[in-house]
């Protein structure tokens, strides 16, 4: 196991195909196992290294639930590689994560009351779940052996986890049903019966839910703040040309300006003015060393109108003149 020690806090690094196991299996310590011919459950408790709280799945018929709720003391990034070739479910009642798989650049905010459903033959990536905060996952993982037992695997297009639109509001009569799924206290074969039947219904739920995309209740007219961010830097990586204040920022953005100061250093590790510059002096470092630029006109490239102040701070940012930089080439 990795640990990793950032600029001002601290955020562990879980490679699970190194290890060979589950998050679970890391992050906390079995409390609880039940296990009979319908229906297996168990209990894990979380390790006071890691936070609060618990983790509980149920086992049957190719199918599993976990429900995870808890809070952690860091941010925690989870690496995976695996064979799933399974539906997976996941509906975000609380927390914060992103996700990134391998391949593709674009990052995957996941954020509170959101949701995807996305038919996994192989997974490589990670996960960064942010600690301090409550975080509360229902995720239901399907074979593709039930989903041909119910006729459903050769009539419904699911999507793959690089795909647009994946993620999307979690509806109320999803909540309600989800909701369920923690609220009966059966028994064997009829909580198999009973659990069986909602995975049916979630199931039904949301496939009509991503037919119906386009509909007004699923426009993201009011992102979630980590969507937000996101879209921030990439507005800055596009516009590197130009010098924007904190308070033009949060208004491009939508959030106040000590909103974004503060949650981007949270989700980041970095002030804005930091990531900016740091992305100034990357494009300036790139176009010194693989084009023949003046740098005066990389200079103005990167929001600089005065050459001269650009070289003081590409040295302060490098360690060395614009130019002792281009003559490395």
């Amino acid at each position: 196991m990795k640990k990793k020690r950032r600029e001002a806090t601290s955020m562990e690094e879980v490679d699970l195909s190194v290890l060979k196991t589950d998050l679970k299996s890391i992050i906390a310590k079995e409390v609880y196992n039940s296990h009979d011919k319908a229906l297996r459950c168990l209990e894990y408790s979380l390790l006071p290294k890691y936070g609060k709280g618990n983790i509980t799945e149920f086992h049957f018929n190719n199918i599993v639930i976990s429900i995870s709720n808890y809070i952690l003391n860091e941010d925690l990034m989870v690496f995976f590689k695996d064979e799933k070739n399974k539906l997976q479910l996941s509906f975000l009642l609380g927390g914060e994560k992103v996700m990134s798989i391998k391949g593709n650049l674009d990052k995957i905010p996941y954020e509170t009351q959101e949701s995807y459903m996305a038919f996994i033959e192989t997974y490589n990536g990670n996960s960064k779940i942010f600690g301090k905060k409550p975080y509360k996952e229902i995720k239901i993982t399907v074979s593709k052996l039930f989903l041909s037992q119910h006729g459903i695997i050769d009539s419904v297009d699911f999507k793959n986890l690089t795909d647009r639109n994946l993620i999307i509001p979690i509806t109320d009569d999803l909540f309600s049903v989800l909701l369920e799924l923690e609220r009966k206290h059966l028994k064997g074969i009829s909580y198999k019966i009973f659990l069986e039947a909602k995975v049916l219904e979630i199931l039904a739920i949301q496939i009509e839910n991503y037919k119906h995309l386009n509909a007004q209740k699923f426009y993201f007219t009011n992102k979630n703040t980590i969507k937000k961010l996101y879209d921030l830097k990439q507005f800055i990586s596009c516009n590197l040309d130009k010098n924007y204040s904190n308070n033009q920022l949060s208004v491009e953005v939508g959030l106040n300006e000590n909103e974004l100061k503060n949650e981007f250093k949270r989700v980041f590790d970095c002030t804005v003015n930091q990531y900016f510059k740091s992305e100034k002096m990357k494009k300036a470092k790139h176009l010194l060393q693989n084009t023949e630029s003046p740098i005066y006109l990389i200079a103005e490239a990167v929001g600089y109108k005065n050459a001269t102040h650009f070289s003081a701070a590409f040295k302060r940012f490098y360690g060395e003149a614009p130019k002792d930089c281009r003559a490395k080439v």
